[in-house]
């Protein structure tokens, strides 16, 4: 099963668990570059809120090669980073297995991940699960914080989902 795992990290905790996702499925990683570094929280949030896209540098939106297509955001207000939305807004996705990861501050957040999966779906994505992570605090606010060691723990446990014998079946 050829695996890619598309992710967009600002603060690193999504790239930890994409890391260790595609090492343990021993597939490829693509990062998705914003040309805004988006350095300023607030404005990064406020582009989310209104479900923005970004540009992307070098974007690659060929997903032909790869039978699983594994897409990872973070959750900003509730949203998808702007990058995300770029990506699913425009990849083909027809006959192709997704994964959908969102990490935030947050548990789980139902209205976001029906969304995610609308928009894989309307890429032609068959849409295989959808994981929440508790990912790192950056907002300053009180309230736990991931540790590096419990996203790597999470990229292996995703990997182990998608080595499951249903998902590698058509």
């Amino acid at each position: 099963m050829q695996t890619l795992v598309v992710y967009y990290s600002r603060s690193g905790s999504t790239r930890t668990v994409a890391t260790a996702l595609a090492h343990g499925v021993g597939g490829t990683l693509r990062e998705l570059v914003d040309a805004n570094a988006r350095t300023n929280l607030f404005v990064a949030a406020m582009a989310a809120l209104f479900r923005r896209s970004a540009l992307l540098v070098n974007p690659d939106y060929d997903v032909s090669g790869y039978e699983t297509v594994v897409i990872m955001t973070p959750i900003w207000i509730g949203n998808p980073a702007p990058a995300a939305n770029t990506f699913l807004r425009t990849v083909n996705l027809t006959g192709k297995k997704v994964l959908i990861v969102a990490l935030g501050e947050s548990g789980e957040n139902l209205a976001t991940s029906s969304r995610l999966e609308q928009m894989a779906r309307a890429r032609g994505g068959q849409v295989i699960g959808v994981h929440h992570i508790h990912g790192l605090n950056s907002s300053g606010k009180a309230g736990p914080s991931a540790t590096a060691e419990e996203l790597e723990k999470a990229g292996q446990r995703l990997a182990d989902v998608l080595r499951e014998p249903h998902n590698q079946e058509d």
